[in-house]
This record gives C-alpha cells, structure tokens and sequence, in this order.
C-alpha cells in the first residue's frame, strides 16, 4: 500500500495547493481574534471549504432568523481565550515531545469552544482551524483520514492510552499519524509534512473506494 512512488505523489504539486494556500496565508496574515471580520472569515472559509461547517447544527442550537456567524461565532471567540492559546503555541515549530502537551491541550479547547457554539462535536473543525493557523503541529482530523489511518495499522503500530490532556478520539489520529510519518522518514529518509500525511491518506481514501 505504502511505496516511494505513493510517497512521491503527495510531495507533487496539487490542484488545490493555490485554495489551501489562500486560507494559509489568511491565517498568517490575521492569526488573532480581536476583530469580527477576520474571525468571521477564517471559521466561515475553513469550515466551508473543508466540510467541516460550523453551522451545521442541531436546528434547536439558533434560534429562527438569528444571524449565526454574528450573533454567536464571533462574539463567543472573541470573548474566549483563544489568543492565549495560541500564544502558547506560538514557540514550538515541530512536533516533539515538547510541544505535543500543548497541541493537544489546545485543540481540546478550541474542539470545546466551537462545540459550545454550535452544540455539537467540532473536533474536526477544530484541527483543521488549527492546521491552517499552525500548519506544522497539526494533523487533520475527519472520516477520510480516519478510514485510511485504520488500515495502516501495520506501520502505525498500536496506540496506548495516554495521560495527555486532550480530546481521546484526536489524539489517537495524532499518534498515528506521527507514527506513519516516522516510519515513512526511517524508511525513505522523507520528512512529510501534515499536509502531506493528509494528502496521502486522501489519496488511499480514493484508492480504496
């Protein structure tokens, strides 16, 4: 399932790396939330593009007629404590075993602030939100992923429970995926990205259909 020329094809330029690449460079242009327009942007363009909506909700979550996004989305992160939170991921420029405490801690927080607004589960949501403001800590969390992670066990290995302060179900895609692409590294000498991990397992998502 895993050879160099699979490998190699992730690495290879995409159709959608100019789309990703406007919401990378929408985020590190506007990596705070101390202004509507920007907040509103960012969750409104990562969560469209991505499938991963923040107004899909429960119908009862708003009330008939409300303004979603302006009512709710950005007043509740403005109000939060997210730029503290990123602040403290702001140091760390790898995923080592210094800084996975805290990309955990924060995508547990930030999952727990988009699934008080909307009042559903937004772990997805939050690590995509978190991919595209630190591209380099955080692996993307969705059905996709989790499908071709499951079969991938052989050079995954088994994850253990763990005392990390996170969101469990994340954080076993997390291991995994920095398991995957440890072995990929030791085997080929290739350091893959996290959006290379994900565009390798979108690519066998495809592959296994």
């Amino acid at each position: 399932m895993l050879n160099k020329k699979t490998i190699n094809k992730v690495i290879d330029e995409s159709a959608w790396d100019l789309g990703n690449r406007v919401l990378y460079d929408l985020c590190k242009k506007n990596p705070q939330h101390q202004d509507y327009p920007e907040i509103l942007a960012k969750v409104w363009l990562i969560g469209r593009s991505y499938a991963a909506a923040i107004e899909r909700r429960k119908s009862e979550a708003v009330k008939p007629g409300e303004d979603f996004y302006m009512d709710k989305v950005a007043p509740i992160i403005y109000n939060s404590s997210i730029d503290s939170w990123f602040s403290a991921l702001k140091k760390y420029k790898t995923i080592n075993k210094n800084s996975i405490p805290c990309i955990l801690e924060t995508h547990k927080k930030v999952t727990k602030l988009f699934t008080d607004i909307s009042q559903l589960q937004k772990r997805s949501l939050a690590s995509k939100y978190l991919h595209f403001h630190f591209p380099n800590l955080y692996f993307i969390y969705d059905s996709r992923a989790l499908k071709s992670i499951s079969k991938l066990s052989d050079y995954t290995g088994n994850i253990r429970k763990s005392n990390y302060e996170s969101d469990n179900e994340y954080r076993k895609l997390f291991e995994k995926c920095l398991a995957l692409r440890t072995y990929i590294n030791n085997k080929y000498n290739i350091n893959l990205s996290p959006r290379h991990i994900d565009n390798l397992l979108l690519m066998l998502d495809r592959n296994v259909q």
